[in-house]
């Protein structure tokens, strides 16, 4: 409260000094001794009376709790000045009480109007301000003040309220609408203090330029107004404008100027000059509105298509992530990403070893060679640099200069001195309370790592923790399936009297070589041949795992005896039971070399291919069709046969051999039945095989292909 009361005293006071001596008379002002009612002397006066934006202002940015304090503060300067020049104290005291009551109005009703303190960026709050503070305030506070100038000056009454209300309504708008927006906006003006320097002293420059050539003042002021507006927004059209409204008033006080010089009357004169700070200050104030709206509307489309572009970076980068399967593949994923769209001279994603002690680099781009070989076998964690203290503290370690890094980490300070790094940010790849490695990221460039900055590379590194999650999980799934496919599908075919046979396996996923196409050949009681080729619907783990399943439960039917139409009526009903929800499809073939004679049954699958030795012609074994196997429990199967000779050739394959997107399967079939055509019986199986796989599905594949050829002997 003392505080409060010191201030508004002091402002109060020193105004309305200023008030005194601005008419170079001995007694000006709204509020002074009986001889500043009368007249004008050879000048206008005063044009305005500051303390009135002071004192509303006061109250306005304060509680009402806080109110007597300005209350007492506008008494005691108003004595204390009045009795300086000179006046009854009586008349003091009545010029006090009006000029008191005067804020009290305004700033009750301004703050009825506007909930509160007005924001004068608000055209409805820049209105509610000029009607509640610079009109009613000042009328109520003219009504009054009148009054004392009736009964100690002789004025006339309405002219009194008349100067009073102007005088202390232009106070309010000058004085009070800068100190109403420096709370909000003293920032702006802080980063840009040069430029406010320059504005305001431009402004006093011009505007007593302008007074001074007698020209009209708007002519040089308007620029100034203008760049005050659209750089440093409403509070530096307000200040711009109160300097003017100061210089404004003082010269034409002084005799210079277009208002000083005009033949009109002293109060014509003052009326002109109140009029028009009046009208630049308002004027001033809405294109200050506007430029900061028009401003404000630039920004937030800025924003938004920042937001746009970073949303769809975090899109393109997720997508790109989703396909990564390895800790390799994700860094790079996220080099071309991040570096494309933040800006960034180089990547780094590191992750923990084993044992703990070290951060083993999986992807760096952007940096120097020897830095990469430097750390080619990974950085220990006892290292004193930015990537250790993350990885230890699991905070992100942001540094925006070369100075803040040679301060932190001087021992490590040349790699960036060699690099040319300027910022640095790293951050923890955290899952749980588990630290798992790093994200760090260089620029070559000074950085402020904003808010904005952290906020897309916390999302990045919360998108890579979880795509390394995933590579983890993939890699433990890969290591088993590739097991297990191991071990059910031996890489070459088992040796069978009588029977020459050869294999092609080619996966679709040719880097991890895992998928759902398996073949079988096995040797039956009664010297009988089990033949076997099949395809399970899908890939990776659960793939292989339907593989062994039907696999295996097809060996064990063939064992004991089983016809192909029955032992695929089984298999159709295990399929159902121990399948991940799929289907498969499958062909098998029994070989009685007795009989010469070849059973054969096909569950959704392309025929096999016969060539016959003696005249070299091909045939479809189209035979014994019947539904893939899963969907129907109860689905009938049937067989055929054909009758073997020796030197005949048999291929049996999936359905990746032939069917490819956009070929037609009729024609793909017509071209493999004219390969095998070519075949003889000196041919080596395993590079027809290879070769007939070649032209018929070179990669990149789609879907698995598996070949199996048998020539009789």
């Amino acid at each position: 409260m003392a505080g409060l009361f010191g201030v508004v005293a002091v402002l109060y006071g020193g105004g309305a000094e200023l008030a005194w001596h601005s008419s170079g008379i001995a007694a000006v002002g709204a509020s002074a001794g009986a001889d500043s009612w009368q007249a004008f002397g050879p000048a206008v006066g005063f044009a305005f009376f500051p303390p009135a934006g002071v004192t509303v202002a006061a109250m306005l940015l304060t509680n009402r709790a806080r109110w007597a304090a300005v209350v007492a503060a506008i008494v005691a300067a108003e004595l204390v000045v009045d009795a300086h020049h000179g006046m009854d104290m009586l008349a003091a005291a009545g010029l006090a009480a009006a000029n008191a009551i005067e804020p009290l109005v305004g700033a009750s009703l301004v703050r009825a109007w506007c909930g509160g303190a007005p924001d004068l960026r608000r055209r409805t709050d820049l209105a509610r301000y000029v009607a509640g503070a610079c009109v009613l305030g000042p009328l109520v506070g003219g009504l009054l003040g009148a009054v004392v100038g009736v009964a100690y000056a002789g004025i006339w009454w309405p002219g009194g309220v008349a100067r009073w209300v102007a005088a202390d309504g232009l106070g309010a708008l000058v004085v009070g609408a800068p100190a109403l927006l420096w709370p909000r906006q003293r920032q702006l003006l802080a980063a840009r203090r040069v430029e406010t320097t320059l504005v305001v002293v431009l402004a006093a420059a011009l505007s007593v330029a302008a007074f001074s050539i007698r020209s009209p003042p708007a002519l040089l002021l308007l620029p100034v107004l203008a760049w005050a507006a659209f750089r440093l927004e409403v509070i530096g059209a307000a200040l711009a404008s109160a300097v003017l409204a100061v210089a404004a008033n003082y010269m034409t006080a002084a005799g210079r100027g277009a208002f000083a010089a005009a033949p009109l009357p002293g109060p014509a004169r003052l009326a002109a000059t109140q009029g028009f700070i009046a009208v630049i200050m308002l004027v001033s104030l809405l294109i200050g509105q506007e430029a900061a709206g028009r401003i404000s509307a630039i920004r937030q489309r800025q924003a938004e298509q920042r937001e746009r572009t970073r949303l769809e970076s975090l899109a393109r980068l997720g997508e790109s992530l989703a396909a990564a399967l390895t800790p390799e593949e994700i860094g790079r994923a996220t080099s071309v990403e991040v570096r494309t769209y933040a800006g960034v001279h180089a990547l780094a994603l590191g992750l923990l070893s084993d044992d703990g002690n070290t951060l083993h680099w999986m992807h760096m781009a952007g940096e120097l060679p020897p830095i990469v070989t430097q750390f080619a076998d990974g950085l220990p964690l006892t290292q004193s640099c930015a990537a250790t203290d993350a990885m230890g503290t699991g905070i992100p370690v942001l540094i925006r200069d070369e100075v803040e890094y040679q301060r932190r980490y001087p021992d490590t300070a040349h790699w960036t001195m060699a690099a040319g790094i300027a910022s640095v940010g790293v951050w923890p790849l955290t899952v749980g309370q588990t630290r798992i490695g790093v994200l760090e990221l260089v620029w070559s460039r000074s950085q402020p790592l904003d808010a904005t900055q952290r906020s897309f590379v916390s999302a990045v590194a919360s998108m890579v923790t979880q795509a390394l999650i995933r590579a983890r999980a993939y890699a433990d799934e890969h290591t088993r399936a590739a097991v297990l496919q191991a071990a059910v599908l031996p890489a070459c075919p088992p040796e069978i009297a009588g029977l020459d046979l050869a294999v092609c396996y080619q996966p679709a996923d040719v880097t991890h070589g895992l998928g759902g196409d398996w073949w079988d050949a096995m040797s039956l009681p009664k010297n009988r041949t089990y033949l076997a080729v099949g395809d399970v619907v899908g890939h990776g783990l659960a793939a292989v795992e339907d593989m062994a399943q039907l696999r295996a439960a097809g060996r064990a039917l063939a064992v004991q005896g089983l016809p192909p139409s029955q032992l695929l009526a089984e298999l159709n009903i295990f399929t159902g039971h121990a399948s991940h929800g799929k289907f498969a499809t499958m062909t098998v073939a029994i070989f009685d070399p007795g009989s010469g004679v070849l059973h054969y049954g096909s569950a959704g699958h392309p025929p096999s291919l016969l060539r016959r030795c003696g005249t070299g012609k091909v045939v479809r074994l189209g035979g014994g069709r019947g539904p893939v196997l899963g969907p129907r429990r109860h689905a009938a199967y049937e067989q055929d046969q054909a009758l073997i000779e020796a030197g005949d050739i048999l291929v049996m394959y999936t359905d990746g051999l032939i069917d490819r997107r956009g070929h037609d399967i009729e024609k793909a079939l017509a071209q493999a039945e004219q390969l095998v055509t070519g075949w003889r019986a000196h041919t080596s199986l395993r590079e027809a095989c290879q070769s007939l796989t070649a032209a018929l599905a070179p990669p990149p594949r789609d879907d698995d292909v598996c070949v199996l050829a048998v020539t009789f002997r």
